[in-house]
């Protein structure tokens, strides 16, 4: 690609792509939104207008059909990722996928196998993983900085007053609080670790008759004896949180999606202020980091550092956990 900066379009009206992904491209060294679709094209167009976005379409297919559109930001609900990346790929956009890359394993796999036949590039768009203190926290594990690791806790729970007519709220479009956000505390989990859990247990509840989870809770097993406990909920006060606990200490990030939140480490028995250290951990908006990174692969051809892969892997232990809660069994793990 002779060009130097990646041409993205929003498929959707997605509050996600207009108030994320549309800010993050003007801040972003090689992105820029050129076009937005909705299958009503008068909400297109208003939406198009209102932002300053210069082309529009009333159908997704139009969209993709576009020659002057490089990408696609897929921020369709959660049971339509799938379809539509596929359609992507087949007119040879690169596709950045929001979270859940999809609803199952077996159509993780269907849009890699069509990403791959058709020389284009598939990530899912997990963006805290960018942010430091993940990284961090990452690394301390890694390097033993808190012993051997026992527990973890990781929660995404936030508060959706009005549930009538919210795509997490449907069923048919596969919502729910572990899709929507249980999968931020998942991926934390697998992030921190730097592996996959052999076994999982999962427990959900609906608040309204909904069919779909309105909250849900998880425990995740991995080899090396560690369990953590993950929690989504859609319907109390907001909290993003993890907390690792080793043989020796313990990491705190209060809030995993503040860009630049701190990290706090403890020591000893976790209960002198003294053992205590604070670290701060500016960084650049991560929807920014995400995007310069995911144009720098398409532009150059290389590899991404988070493939789409990962995403099957975090959409497989998020199904097990739901056929665990379905059946009340365990169910293991070969990741």
């Amino acid at each position: 690609m002779a060009r130097d900066v990646v041409r993205y379009g929003l498929l959707s009206t997605a509050q996600i792509g207009l108030n994320a992904h549309l800010p993050a491209s003007y801040g972003s060294k090689n992105s820029e939104i050129v076009s937005i679709s909705s299958r009503d094209a008068a909400k297109a167009e208003a939406t198009a207008k209102k932002h300053n976005i210069e082309r529009w379409y009333g159908s997704y297919e139009e969209q993709l059909a576009d020659p002057n559109t490089d990408a696609i930001i897929n921020s369709l609900p959660n049971g339509m990722h799938c379809e539509w990346t596929i359609k992507a790929a087949e007119a040879g956009k690169h596709i950045l996928c929001e979270k859940p890359l999809a609803v199952s394993a077996e159509e993780c796999q269907r849009m890699i196998d069509a990403a791959n036949a058709n020389n284009v590039v598939l990530v899912e768009a997990f963006t805290p993983r960018w942010n430091p203190h993940l990284r961090m926290a990452c690394k301390l594990i890694a390097e033993g900085a808190i012993g051997s690791i026992q527990t973890i806790d990781a929660a995404l729970c936030f508060n959706i007053a009005e549930p009538e007519g919210n795509v997490r709220f449907s069923a048919e479009l596969v919502g729910g609080s572990m899709w929507d956000a249980g999968c931020y505390a998942v991926y934390a989990v697998r992030f921190v670790m730097s592996a996959e859990p052999v076994r999982v247990r999962g427990a959900s509840y609906d608040s309204g008759n909904w069919g779909i989870d309105t909250t849900f809770t998880g425990l995740m097993e991995f080899g090396n004896g560690a369990i953590a406990h993950v929690t989504s909920n859609m319907q109390q006060p907001y909290r993003s949180a993890i907390s690792i606990d080793g043989s020796e200490g313990r990491i705190e990030i209060p809030n995993m999606t503040d860009d630049s939140g701190p990290i706090i480490i403890k020591k000893g028995d976790g209960r002198n202020r003294r053992d205590e250290q604070i670290i701060a951990t500016p960084a650049p908006y991560r929807f920014i980091v995400q995007f310069d990174e995911f144009s720098e692969c398409v532009l150059t051809g290389k590899a991404p550092e988070f493939p789409a892969e990962d995403g099957l892997r975090n959409t497989a232990v998020i199904e097990a956990l739901y056929k665990s809660a379905a059946t009340g069994q365990a169910q293991d793990l070969d990741l």
